[in-house]
């Protein structure tokens, strides 16, 4: 049976396992946030037809300006619901706001689970340096 993802699950599946891994912080000062997104959300399309996921959201840069209004729109819903935090007047700094537990539970339910983001946050992890792990 194929299940359907859509942005906002992709997010908080990511924002989950990114936690899981240890991942606290983002920057976002710079146009690479987007482009490794962009990276991961290929990655993505390719293991979703083995996975039976019909992923149901594009991640497009724009290009000119390398950024993707998807990632920006799941960004501010992922604040809405509470999952990140923007630490900053200008919205440079994000932080993962929910706990291990919490991920593990959001991740039993997110299509893909848990196995398809491991794939997917360590794809993130790879491409990035615009994170910070925690300090425990």
């Amino acid at each position: 049976m194929t299940q359907k993802l859509t942005a906002d699950d992709f997010f908080t599946g990511l924002f989950a396992s990114l936690k899981l891994r240890g991942v606290q912080t983002f920057s976002l000062r710079n146009d690479k946030f987007d482009s490794v997104l962009a990276f991961v959300f290929q990655k993505l399309t390719k293991l979703s037809s083995e996975k039976s996921i019909d992923v149901r959201f594009r991640i497009r840069l724009h290009p000119i300006h390398g950024d993707s209004a998807t990632v920006r729109d799941s960004i501010t819903n992922a604040a809405q619901r509470d999952l990140i935090s923007l630490d900053n007047p200008e919205y440079q700094d994000m932080r993962i706001k929910i706990g291990k537990q919490d991920a593990d539970k959001m991740l039993s339910t997110i299509p893909g689970g848990k196995e398809l983001f491991d794939i997917l946050s360590e794809e993130f992890l790879a491409r990035s340096d615009c994170h910070q792990l925690q300090n425990s």
